[in-house]
């Protein structure tokens, strides 16, 4: 029976080609759609590459008994229950570093773009000469919260701009060696946030983390913050965030987020003059898919590999592409 590759989510075409050239592929990004016509297609499937919308878990899981391996293009989110994958040996494969770069930029760019205005984003609303003159990041203060793959590539950039960047991240030590590698000087996050003019938060999420961003600690933030944030909403408390943005605590907030709560009816920061709310743009360029299409295919392949002499995948989620 030929190993069949299921793609909810297209792959750059070389690379698809190459998989193909090795193993069954087959693309059908309707089925993300349809969840009878995938349950249907899941039995004779061994590896499957979803969207970073939908949904993989024990339900779907159910119906795929040779599945060996799972992947999605871009990380975050949490679309794909690790530990039921595990409980199946089934490889959760995602390329962890492959947008890394891509978000370092827009994050860079957000930055830019709330030093230059103000944090007015309606800028071009009043006539020229009018709005008041935005500043360099050069000279400036930017605490980087989380030291995620973004961060380590964001990091230099403004290093080399000139601003002076403080870090947090907890779940690494401050004497940890990378700290200075990057020319980041590592404090405690209140230290960093009583700081920083700006903020840039790329938090990886994890429940216990869920609201971290609220009343106690927006108090804490230099008055007239900017932040600029690529982490999931629900780090946010976003009732605070709102009264934080009100009272001018915070000058202004870009979240690039494309998390539900957002939209929904009554969300309490829909609205403010001085948010920007972008749909989960960072990670997505021409450069980031290519490198994340052939991760995918490279993990895939030496999965099903591995899968067909030894009887099945008996390793665990895949690590972090690393960075350079």
């Amino acid at each position: 029976m030929s190993v069949e590759i299921l793609l909810l989510e297209n792959l750059a075409a070389d690379a698809r080609q190459w998989l193909a050239d090795r193993h069954h592929v087959d693309y059908r990004a309707d089925l993300a759609l349809d969840p009878q016509a995938l349950r249907a297609h899941l039995y004779k499937t061994d590896a499957l590459v979803v969207p970073s919308w939908l949904r993989v878990g024990k339900p779907l899981l159910d119906f795929a008994p040779r599945l060996v391996a799972v992947g999605r293009i871009h990380e975050g989110g949490d679309n794909i229950d690790f530990e039921a994958c595990q409980r199946r040996s089934v490889r959760v494969v995602q390329a962890s570093s492959a947008t890394a770069r891509a978000t370092a930029e827009y994050l860079l760019t957000a930055l830019l773009t709330l030093f230059r205005t103000g944090g007015n984003l309606n800028v071009g609303a009043a006539p020229n000469g009018l709005q008041s003159p935005g500043r360099e990041i050069n000279d400036s203060v930017i605490g980087l919260f989380g030291l995620s793959a973004p961060a380590q590539m964001l990091a230099p950039m403004l290093v080399a701009l000139g601003a002076r960047v403080l870090g947090y991240d907890p779940a690494l030590h401050r004497s940890a060696e990378i700290w200075a590698r990057l020319g980041v000087q590592p404090l405690s996050l209140a230290e960093m946030l009583e700081a920083a003019d700006a903020v840039s938060m790329q938090t990886v999420y994890a429940s216990r983390y869920r609201g971290l961003v609220g009343e106690r600690l927006l108090q804490s933030c230099k008055p007239g913050q900017l932040w600029v944030s690529a982490s999931r909403a629900v780090l946010f408390d976003l009732d605070a965030l709102a009264q934080a943005l009100r009272s001018g605590r915070l000058a202004a907030c870009w979240m690039d987020s494309d998390d539900e709560l957002l939209a929904q009816p009554g969300c309490p920061v829909q609205g403010l003059p001085n948010l920007r709310v972008t749909p989960r743009l960072a990670p997505r360029t021409q450069e980031s898919y290519l490198r994340g299409s052939w991760y995918l295919a490279d993990r895939l392949h030496q999965t099903l590999e591995m899968s067909a002499h030894q009887g099945g995948w008996s390793g665990t989620a895949t690590t972090p592409m690393p960075l350079g």
